[in-house]
């Protein structure tokens, strides 16, 4: 499984809600329907900012995903305050399963 970390704050005139709502509408419509894209969780900080956890197939699917969102609505760009997005990508390399 290849992971996307993704941390960001929101644009000062977007709400928490209106986030929640647009991110709902991208991940239905766009993400969850490409190839390799099993998941993403978004969480908040201690710092009021947020960090995503976008887990796919593999590093390709990423890329591809990450090209085909370049064309995501500009609504969903709108959102976030684009000096503050900092991503780092992993590889699963084990997972432990909760007893």
């Amino acid at each position: 499984m290849y992971k996307d970390i993704i941390s960001y704050s929101l644009a000062s005139w977007t709400t928490h809600e209106h986030f929640i709502t647009v991110a709902k509408k991208v991940w239905t419509e766009r993400m969850s329907t490409q190839e390799g894209c099993l998941s993403r969780e978004i969480n908040t900080n201690k710092d009021g900012g947020y960090t995503d956890i976008v887990c796919r197939s593999d590093k390709a699917a990423a890329d591809k995903a990450n090209e085909a969102m370049a064309s995501a609505p500009a609504e969903w760009f709108a959102c976030y305050d684009m000096s503050s997005i900092k991503t780092i990508n992993v590889k699963g390399v084990a997972s432990f399963p909760s007893n």
